[in-house]
């Protein structure tokens, strides 16, 4: 049997390696003497259906160029509902099986159908407990006070970014002399400027050889 591999992992970054999955589910398809048609990774959530290496093996799924799906779970392939239901719709047409490392399924039966839906329920019903736990959670720690975001640096050479913008250099040049992006530079313009009156700036632009440039440096 002819089969294509399928990994999928939510993120690039966050430690996550898809070469984990496709060893475990090569190691299967050789076991079995299945012949490997392709192998296919997408970095997405389970939820997308139009992961673009998704589409594309369904592509060649649509031209029998293999005969079944192999993942590592059923979550790998989606965790929709809805795109579950249109996903087994599709294998029917195709007449595809799909393959997991603890189980397998032929969509072209009523028991297997069953079985996937079911499955494929629980996977929404997990990733939604966990989302809203979540938004639970981050509510919860809201209300005792806890904020979020970025935290705000500590390490800002206030003094000195007063003197530069003293001396009438704009945000972009400070930016360039003290290698600090401008982003977080005008941020913290109230602070810089609060730094720049206890140096002696009375807030008039010229007073103490602040200038006006054009991009809005005061």
């Amino acid at each position: 049997m002819k089969v294509a591999l399928y990994a999928r992992v939510s993120t690039e970054d966050k430690g996550q390696d898809p070469t984990t999955q496709l060893n475990i589910i090569r190691d299967l398809a050789e076991r079995r003497g299945y012949e490997i048609y392709a192998e296919y990774v997408d970095y997405a959530s389970g939820k997308d259906a139009n992961r673009p290496k998704w589409k594309e093996m369904m592509e060649r799924a649509s031209h029998h160029d293999f005969d079944a799906i192999m993942a590592l779970r059923l979550d790998r392939v989606m965790r929709s509902l809805v795109h579950m239901d249109q996903l087994i719709q599709q294998l029917f047409v195709y007449r595809m099986s799909l393959i997991f490392t603890d189980m397998e399924f032929d969509p072209t039966t009523p028991n297997g159908r069953l079985v996937i839906n079911f499955l494929s329920a629980m996977a929404q019903w997990e990733r939604e407990m966990i989302s809203a736990r979540t938004r639970e959670g981050i509510a919860a720690r809201k209300a005792k006070g806890q904020k979020f975001g970025r935290k705000k640096r500590d390490d800002l050479p206030l003094l000195e970014i007063a003197k530069l913008r003293m001396e009438g250099k704009g945000w972009k040049q400070v930016s360039t002399d003290t290698g600090i992006p401008k982003s977080t530079l005008i941020d913290r313009k109230a602070e810089i400027e609060e730094a720049m009156r206890s140096l002696g700036w009375s807030g008039n632009p010229t007073s103490v050889g602040v200038v006006s440039n054009k991009e809005g440096a005061v």
